[in-house]
């Protein structure tokens, strides 16, 4: 693996642990690691092994290879992922059905600003 490719694992990681509203323990715990452990591989200060890819990945219920893709990471810039990471915390804490409506409002403002833009 090269160097560039643990660096999109610790994005990809992170990404997809908010993604899933879970906290850094929840993860470690589900995974079978150390939060430490699991914090110094979302900050690329860690190496992982394949197993323990593959474990983290079967913890978020995605594929391992989601771990790999550059393209998902390329597309989302530093003012998107603070705003993500944002609304991941809102709905975080919230019950299902709010979260649904949360997500129902976000989906309807999203596309009246598209329609807007076209």
């Amino acid at each position: 693996m090269g160097i560039h490719i643990y660096a999109t694992v610790a994005r990809q990681l992170r990404f997809k642990r908010l993604q899933a509203g879970l906290t850094l323990e929840a993860l470690a715990d589900a995974a079978g690691i150390s939060t430490s452990f699991l914090a110094y591989l979302e900050t690329n200060k860690k190496k992982p092994s394949l197993s323990t890819i593959a474990k983290l990945a079967a913890a978020l219920d995605i594929s391992a290879c989601e771990l790999f893709d550059e393209q998902i990471v390329r597309n989302i810039t530093d003012e998107k992922q603070k705003a993500l990471n944002k609304l991941l915390k809102l709905l975080q804490n919230q019950n299902p059905e709010d979260t649904e409506i949360i997500l129902a409002t976000v989906t309807v403002l999203a596309k009246k600003l598209l329609d807007k833009q076209a």
